[in-house]
């Protein structure tokens, strides 16, 4: 299940409380995808992107009765053949009048629905605003902080710290629209450890913002500042989050929008500088550049000639070390995408070049001589996407300075109204390099992978639905912990029963059989199967609009080279949900008991958070968690959180490693966020 989809439902529903639609039950909803992204990431990634895409919509809703593809596919959780339902079906009516018009589209259920609602706009007179200047703004300020203090904060025998700033987590985040057509975003953030406002940093550590414009006219948009871009299937330019395999099994095309104004904290990934979409209805293009200091570690020659030795990405610069790769190279980026309705085709393609300031050398190893070296990459591309009779066919084709293009194509098609079905085939040569690209893999770098994917989705009789994916893959080198070519197989099941509106119960399971190093005194290049089996019960039952509960239990067992691990990993999580019936507060408390003994077999689970917000940890140890929250709106348009959470461990005298590491079995954090709408 795991990855796209994820967010934007949390969000959707908040933004329309008018619409009669329920938050909770919504963010409930998303949660389930929410814990699968996490549980196929090794990193923290920035998701923030999403919630962005959400806002957007949520403030303009889509115009059904004159919506194109393009509009529709705004909506994350349409797949593709339900869209072209819908489109058919408006073909036929000539025009939806209410959202009960929608019952008639083959392939939408009653839920779906439902989550559409606040989405659409059918009588379009109700978005009528003529006034130039109109003024709309939304902001937010967040902060947090842990309780205990970690190593790092701990003053060493020479009377310094490692940590250069203090405690505090601060967040802010603006958006404005001052006119029609206009928009204004400006955002900062200081990871706790690092300083502001001194020598070293002369304000927060991070500080971006944008300005976007609509003309109406041949000229589409432009954008000065932060954006993101996606094209094709993501295989050369994805700045946004990549697409995943998820328990949406079907909806595995990148439907990402082509190009967005962002306010992402993310310090790696993204582009700074601008872009102009000009064209017609038909005809788009999109001329960009990029501009910006990026982080790495530098290192000189026996010549004195600088280079990089990595590139910094997780943002943090709170250490003597990490100040010192803060913004050490300059990158630049150019290029040009083009777009094409051609009937019932939509094609497109551009050129990309991706300069370094200093040349990139990593470290030499096995696994990653065929990385990005030098200063320069250059890459274009060429992608479809489009319907023949009931069959939707996507891909795109990309290439660099290599002969062997890379392939990522797919089909989506319903074999009756309550199956449908996806199948999509990778090819990507080892020597293919793309720095920008994010395609749906398996492996963080996906050159020299190659795989098929099925999915389907099946309605069943009695509030049952079954959806389902086999992901087959092939790396044809080495890759990190991997010593030799290998391949492996990701299964995922989802059985759903919701035999009434406000309870839902959900049986998951998960299979993944890969190949990674043996373990041996002395390091050979003998490889083995690491077999993953994951089970998940849950369900969830609201009685009416105040009250919901979810029951949740997890169980994760891992077998090493044919030996089974000592002991599985177990989660059983209890969530409770108040929300009064003024909408003046709501309240939310989980309690969780975890029993996870090897690292294997840690858990991603999904925590209650504050709005635009999300944490998704992993439980790994023996005791317990307990999550509080509670919202509170005092006036119109100001909205208060405050967050505590705290882990407790039976089986640790301290709390993580190296500068975080706290002393003793206890760990409790606190988080307040302000919004006020104006």
């Amino acid at each position: 299940m795991v990855r796209i989809s994820v967010i934007w439902i949390v969000f959707i529903c908040m933004f329309h409380f008018a619409a009669g639609q329920n938050e909770d039950d919504v963010r409930l909803w998303a949660s389930e995808i929410m814990e699968s992204l996490a549980a196929d990431l090794d990193e923290d990634v920035d998701l923030t992107w999403f919630t962005e895409e959400l806002i957007r919509l949520a403030r303009n809703p889509v115009k059904i009765n004159r919506a194109r593809r393009e509009d529709l596919e705004q909506i994350f959780f349409l797949n593709d053949i339900q869209i072209e339902a819908i489109l058919f079906r408006r073909y036929q009516l000539e025009k939806f009048v209410t959202i009960f018009d929608l019952q008639a589209v083959e392939g939408l259920d009653r839920r779906t629905i439902m989550l559409l609602e606040p989405l659409l706009l059918f009588d379009e007179e109700l978005d009528e605003d003529h006034r130039f200047f109109r003024r709309r703004g939304d902001l937010f300020l967040r902060t947090q902080w842990v309780l205990e203090t970690p190593s790092g904060y701990r003053e060493r025998e020479d009377g310094t710290t490692p940590f250069q700033g203090n405690k505090l987590k601060l967040y802010s985040r603006m958006e404005i629209e001052p006119m029609r057509d206009v928009e204004l975003g400006f955002v900062t953030e200081k990871d706790a450890g690092e300083p502001m406002f001194n020598n070293q940093i002369n304000t927060l550590d991070y500080v971006s913002g944008y300005l976007s414009w609509k003309p109406n006219g041949i000229v589409k948009q432009v954008i000065v500042g932060q954006y993101r871009m996606s094209t094709g299937q993501g295989l050369v330019l994805q700045t946004a989050m990549a697409p995943r395999k998820s328990s949406m099994t079907t909806s595995i095309r990148n439907r990402h929008p082509a190009y967005r104004p962002s306010l992402s904290v993310a310090e790696g990934g993204g582009l700074n500088g601008g872009l102009i979409a000009f064209g017609t209805d038909n005809f788009t293009i999109v001329p960009f550049v990029s501009i910006q200091n990026v982080g790495g570690r530098i290192s000189e020659d026996d010549g004195g000639n600088r280079f990089i030795t990595s590139i910094k990405t997780d943002g943090f610069h709170r250490t003597l070390t990490e100040l010192e790769q803060r913004k050490t190279t300059l990158e630049e980026i150019y290029g040009i995408s083009v777009r094409w309705h051609a009937g019932r085709f939509i094609l497109d393609g551009g050129f990309l070049h991706y300069e370094l300031e200093h040349p990139l050398y990593p470290v030499d190893r096995p696994y990653n001589i065929h990385y990005f070296r030098g200063r320069k990459n250059q890459n274009g591309w060429f992608g479809w996407q489009g319907s023949i009779y009931n069959v939707y066919w996507f891909g795109e084709v990309a290439f660099n300075d290599n002969p062997e293009p890379a392939l990522w194509t797919g089909t989506l098609f319903a074999l009756s109204g309550q199956l449908n079905m996806a199948m999509a085939y990778r090819r990507i040569p080892v020597d293919f390099i793309a720095p920008l690209g994010a395609p749906l893999t398996e492996a963080g770098n996906p050159a020299g992978e190659s795989g098929f994917y099925a999915g389907m989705e099946l309605g069943l009789p009695a509030g049952l639905s079954l959806s389902a994916y086999i992901d087959y893959f092939e790396h044809n080198w080495l890759r990190f912990q991997t010593k030799s070519p290998s391949n492996g197989y990701d299964f995922l099941s989802v059985l759903t029963h919701r035999p009434s509106r406000g309870w839902e119960n959900l049986l998951r399971y998960r299979h993944r059989n890969k190949v990674v190093n043996v373990p041996m005194d002395n390091p050979g290049y003998e490889t083995g199967e690491l077999v993953q089996n994951q089970f998940r019960l849950q369900t969830r039952y609201s009685p009416d609009n105040t009250w919901s509960f979810t029951t949740r239990a997890d169980f994760h067992y891992v077998s090493r080279f044919g030996e089974r691990a000592e002991s599985p990993g177990f989660l059983l999580a209890q969530d409770i949900r108040y929300r009064h019936p003024g909408e003046k507060w709501n309240a939310t408390l989980r309690y969780a008991m975890m029993d996870v003994e090897d690292y294997e077999t840690r858990i991603y689970a999904y925590e209650p958070d504050l709005l635009y917000s999300f944490s998704v940890p992993s439980y790994y140890g023996v005791g317990n968690r307990v999550v509080a929250m509670v919202k509170y709106t005092p006036l119109r348009r100001l909205d208060l959180w405050v967050r505590f959470s705290r882990w407790h461990y039976a089986n640790r005298e301290t709390i993580g490693s190296g500068n975080m590491t706290i002393p003793g079995n206890v760990s409790r954090e606190v988080r307040f966020q302000v919004r006020k709408r104006f």
